[in-house]
């Protein structure tokens, strides 16, 4: 008699890690997680990381190929964005002349993804980025003045942004928090308020603030970054510590 072929066994976790080439760290993220709980997708390897079509009316439907094993997007427990986006030098494999078409259009059809995939993602896509807001300096400052957080004067020449962070007498103090847990030293009760505050706020998960402190130990917030840091093996044990406890 001949023994029937075991089905391969998917894992309770699958996490997608968007990502590209450049970024050597998204394949050690990838590699934290158990074997086969976490799939690195790049424009460079589309044509082995990800088939198959998007049903854009019945989306729950949609049957796709992750790493040569056939999924629905229901099945897709995560997603972790380090980029905003494809760029069309990535599709190395595509003719010159059709690059900026094809990224286009990959784009499109991974903003779409994104929104319409009901998992944990960090962060959440927004019309102009994979990960995260993707705000002007001067937008998300508004958001921010509601919220009675003091924010770093803003220095505007011939409508471009001018540093002044770099001013005598100031110091900058990074923060990152994930998924409400604030990463690395703790840091001044003021700056983790503010934190919880923008997290909230912002409605994501990961965020990292750039604040100014001057000779009064008053802190100002100079800068909002959503796309995840992952060269930082602080983050990515937090960030691979939260998708395993929530799946």
């Amino acid at each position: 008699m001949r023994k029937a072929k075991k089905k391969p066994i998917k894992p309770a976790t699958l996490v997608l890690i968007l990502s590209n080439i450049a970024n050597e760290a998204a394949v050690t993220l990838a590699e934290m997680f158990p074997p086969g709980a976490a799939c690195l997708i790049t424009a460079s390897n589309f044509y082995q990381s990800f088939k198959g079509g998007i049903c854009i009316n019945r989306f729950s439907s949609s049957h796709i190929t992750i790493n040569g094993n056939k999924i629905t997007p229901a099945e897709i427990t995560g997603v972790i964005s380090t980029i905003s986006n494809f760029f069309p030098q990535e599709f190395y494999y595509i003719q010159p002349a059709d690059r900026e078409y094809v990224c286009a259009e990959m784009n499109a059809l991974f903003t779409y993804f994104l929104h319409e995939l009901n998992c944990e993602k960090l962060n959440p896509p927004s019309i102009r980025s994979f990960a995260g807001l993707s705000m002007h300096k001067i937008e998300w400052i508004k958001k921010v003045q509601d919220l009675h957080i003091p924010i770093w004067p803003v220095l505007l020449k011939n409508a471009t942004y001018v540093n002044t962070e770099n001013a005598k007498g100031v110091s900058t103090l990074k923060c990152t928090i994930i998924c409400g847990v604030i990463d690395g030293d703790e840091p001044p009760r003021a700056i983790r308020d503010y934190m919880h505050t923008l997290q909230q706020a912002f409605c994501m998960p990961y965020l990292t603030c750039f604040f100014i402190k001057t000779n009064g130990n008053n802190y100002h917030l100079a800068d909002v970054l959503t796309i995840p840091d992952i060269s930082s093996l602080l983050n990515r044990k937090a960030i691979v510590d939260y998708f395993l406890k929530n799946n």
